[in-house]
């Protein structure tokens, strides 16, 4: 009320109530006059003129009063002579405020109900956040597992091909077996019914490689046949069978000594084959290389063996067990010295029957006392033989 009080406009009120006071004084002072003189307006009685005078004088009042709200007030006008335009546009207003208001309800209700979906939707996300974060931590999991997967996969892998080489090298050894035992099959016919023509570790063939004149290696290929030739020779020569009937086989290993041999050294080389098994006559003969040094050991006419004081008169048995002793120190000796020996038999010499008979019979004819002196027939290597000369000669 008081804010009411404070807003209305009371320069406004005022000069109205001064000018209704001015119209209405004015309308009395001329109704009095008028009725003083007793004038009469269109016929009427002065009293009646008088009272029509204040009657104008308060529509002037009126009139007047609307004039100056009109000139004063543009709200006074409006509501003055634009009132019922004025009432359908609030008519109208209101009708959309309440249109607008029910809107606004309308919005308000909708707006609750999406906080509500919204509040919903967010509990949903937090739950499927969780969800989320969860499988995230199980996939990591499950990558985790897969990875030690794979890799136990890779390794089983591995430890398969592993055993399928395996497997592999077991089947070739398995077949191995089999071939070796149709062959031992066939060797024990053979040894039934036949006869070993090789043993085993026995030296079948042996070559010296050497660079040539001209300084050059020999070719592999030619040291390789050449061992073969000699190998084939031998036991030929042994049982009375053609060259070409003796087989013999040499393992990758045992070729590649022999090509290394030729390819890599820069001095003498001795290069045997020895025989890996015992062989029967018709079988092919397993052979293995060796690689051994070669260097010179006695030169020729280099004195091995001098021994005298040997009585006359000794019998031929006597003289030939003096000489073998005599040998048989050679024997040892020279192996010493480092000349290789035959691998079974452990020989070291090379004397032929004729040569040592005739020894054995020069010292059993013998009427003084003698000494004997073997000496080297040519210069003497490692890969031997010790050919030597026996002299009998007189103390």
């Amino acid at each position: 009320m008081p804010d009411m009080i404070m807003d209305m406009n009371w320069m406004l009120i005022l000069i109205l109530i001064f000018v209704s006071g001015i119209v209405a004084y004015i309308g009395d002072i001329v109704g009095m006059r008028f009725g003083k003189k007793r004038i009469s307006i269109f016929g009427l009685r002065p009293k009646s003129t008088s009272s029509l005078i204040t009657v104008v004088s308060g529509i002037l009042i009126t009139i007047l009063t609307l004039a100056v709200l009109s000139a004063t007030s543009q709200t006074v006008r409006t509501a003055i002579f634009s009132m019922k335009f004025v009432q359908k546009q609030i008519t109208e207003l209101t009708s959309q405020l309440q249109g607008n208001r029910a809107e606004m309800e309308d919005l308000e209700t909708t707006l609750l109900e999406n906080q509500k979906d919204l509040v919903n939707k967010q509990i949903q996300l937090a739950n499927v956040e969780g969800n989320l974060n969860a499988s995230e931590a199980h996939l990591r999991e499950i990558e985790a597992e897969l990875a030690l997967t794979r890799s136990e996969q890779e390794k089983a892998s591995i430890n398969l091909a592993e055993l399928e080489k395996e497997r592999e090298t077991l089947a070739g050894e398995v077949e191995a077996l089999k071939t070796e035992s149709e062959r031992l099959r066939e060797g024990l016919k053979y040894v039934r019914g036949g006869r070993i023509v090789v043993f085993a570790g026995e030296l079948i063939a042996q070559t010296v490689v050497a660079p040539e004149t001209s300084g050059k290696m020999p070719e592999a290929d030619d040291v390789m046949d050449s061992l073969l030739r000699s190998a084939q020779g031998m036991v030929s020569l042994r049982y009375g069978v053609d060259p070409d009937q003796v087989r013999v086989w040499l393992g990758p290993e045992s070729l590649d000594i022999i090509k290394n041999s030729v390819k890599d050294q820069k001095g003498r080389r001795i290069i045997r084959l020895i025989a890996s098994e015992n062989t029967v006559q018709g079988e092919m003969i397993a052979a293995s290389a060796t690689i051994h040094e070669s260097k010179k050991i006695y030169d020729k006419g280099h004195v091995l063996a001098e021994e005298g004081g040997i009585p006359a008169g000794l019998s031929a048995e006597e003289a030939e067990a003096r000489l073998y002793s005599i040998l048989g120190g050679l024997n040892a000796r020279a192996k010493q010295d480092g000349v290789l020996p035959d691998p079974i038999r452990g020989t070291i010499g090379n004397l032929s029957a004729s040569d040592f008979f005739e020894a054995v019979d020069s010292l059993s004819e013998r009427q003084d006392t003698a000494k004997v002196i073997i000496t080297t027939d040519e210069d003497i290597y490692s890969e031997g033989p010790v050919r030597v000369t026996i002299q009998i000669l007189a103390e």
